[in-house]
């Protein structure tokens, strides 16, 4: 599949500013194996380290989604990826290791603040879809009272 141009920039705003050379390195360390992800992602599957976000089953740094699901709970969770890949141009908007870091830390407790759960109203995760991260079902809401599933 073709990249868009979009997706060219981010990558090359992603590796100029360390978001993905940083990803690549932990995906290293945690002796993950690389594979194409989708929108020019990298998928670091059987990524075993706790760091960073311990409880997470994917955390995106830069172009690298780090998984720690296998096979089979991937395949429940078919869309988990591309609310990933989302991460990945959010990471190139804030200039990466610069600004995205900082950005979502503050995101996430305004979100703890705001509703008792780091995610739920984190405007990385609501742009990113919670309902695709694994945050809500389909149909529910934050208004609603919902509260995170647990981490499959």
């Amino acid at each position: 599949m073709r990249l868009s141009s979009r997706d060219w920039t981010r990558r090359v705003v992603n590796v100029l500013t360390l978001a993905t050379p940083v990803g690549l390195a932990l995906a290293r360390s945690g002796h993950a194996r690389l594979v194409p992800g989708p929108r020019g992602t990298w998928v670091a599957t059987g990524y075993r380290s706790r760091f960073p976000a311990p409880r997470a089953p994917a955390v995106t740094i830069g172009d690298v989604v780090l998984l720690r699901l296998d096979d089979e709970r991937l395949a429940r969770r078919p869309l988990l990826l591309t609310h990933e890949s989302r991460h990945s141009g959010q990471w190139a908007c804030w200039l990466g290791m610069l600004g995205f870091p900082v950005a979502y830390g503050v995101a996430s407790l305004l979100s703890w603040w705001k509703v008792r759960d780091f995610a739920l109203a984190n405007v990385f995760e609501v742009r990113a879809g919670l309902v695709e991260g694994g945050y809500l079902r389909p149909g529910e809401s934050v208004s609603s009272g919902s509260r995170r599933p647990a981490p499959q």
